[in-house]
């Protein structure tokens, strides 16, 4: 495994921190630590309770069980952006810029296109230009320029144990600050503005509020300092591409910390139990939303 040496820690009893959907072949369970630059398929198959997981199970803990992870364009784009603006040397690397159109693995087009990228991955010029510009637009941006310079770590994978619960846990950050002892995220965004209907929107939708937190703890437990800051970059995905800088308010983050430890005192009750509901079995009251009765 590419990693980083992790920090010594006892060696804990993983038997009931196993992700409960274990790839297939297992991936071993690594020990807590931080790593560096683990493939993204690999991180996402290996052992550990996730955010993201914690996000779904908030929803059904049926979903958690039998959840997969699908990959969509918006979800390509947003990888495609990431490796612009924190790892532009690797850009060329990873994509190679095509002029088709449509993508159709039966067309010979396509498959020559295949045998030229020698392994890196398809995208459409338009696309790849767009992410040229928003990668300009994010450096160019004072705070956001200065986050991005410096002892700046990328894709740094985190396995730690949850005292309370025993649970294996697990988290990818964007980037670290070393030196700042900060955590750097980079969304994108429809629209990037502090509007409660903009980027506060998102963080109150997403939960982000919840990374934020467990991230925070996660790093804590890896490296022995505590995260100073964890800043979010918010770059809207449209022309002209504005971006912002946000740290949460110490209020949000205490409810994240609160959240996700509820879920996971429940996570590792279904897990000890092997019971994942799915909805409620009564019949529930339902109100519509406000709007539809404008």
């Amino acid at each position: 495994m590419n990693a980083l040496t992790p920090i010594p820690t006892p060696e804990p009893d993983h038997s009931s921190a196993m992700d409960i959907l274990p790839p297939s072949p297992p991936v071993p369970v690594p020990k807590p630590g931080l790593y560096d630059r683990i493939p993204e398929d690999q991180y996402h198959a290996s052992p550990g309770v996730s955010v993201s997981r914690l996000k779904i199970f908030a929803k059904a803990p049926a979903k958690a069980r039998y959840g997969q992870n699908k990959e969509t364009d918006s979800l390509r784009f947003g990888s495609l952006i990431h490796t612009a603006v924190l790892e532009p040397a690797e850009l060329d690397l990873r994509y190679m810029v095509t002029d088709l159109e449509r993508f159709d693995p039966r067309t010979g087009d396509f498959k020559e296109e295949i045998l030229k990228a020698k392994g890196r991955e398809l995208v459409k010029r338009a696309e790849y230009e767009e992410a040229l510009r928003i990668q300009d637009a994010v450096h160019a941006h004072p705070s956001a320029g200065a986050l991005l310079r410096g002892d700046l770590r990328v894709e740094q994978s985190f396995y730690w144990i949850d005292p309370e619960t025993g649970l294996l846990c697990r988290g990818r950050a964007d980037s670290l600050r070393m030196e700042l002892h900060a955590i750097v995220d980079l969304k994108s965004a429809a629209d990037a503005s502090p509007d409660p209907r903009g980027f506060a929107k998102s963080c109150g939708e997403y939960k982000y509020h919840w990374q934020d937190a467990y991230y925070r703890e996660g790093i804590e437990a890896v490296t022995g300092w505590q995260p100073e800051a964890f800043v979010f970059i918010a770059v809207e995905k449209e022309r002209p591409y504005l971006v912002a800088t946000y740290e949460l308010e110490p209020a949000a983050i205490e409810r994240g910390r609160e959240d996700v430890h509820e879920q996971l005192r429940l996570y590792a009750k279904c897990l000890k139990d092997d019971y994942w509901p799915g909805y409620s079995g009564e019949i529930e009251p339902l109100a519509m939303p406000s709007w539809a009765y404008a």
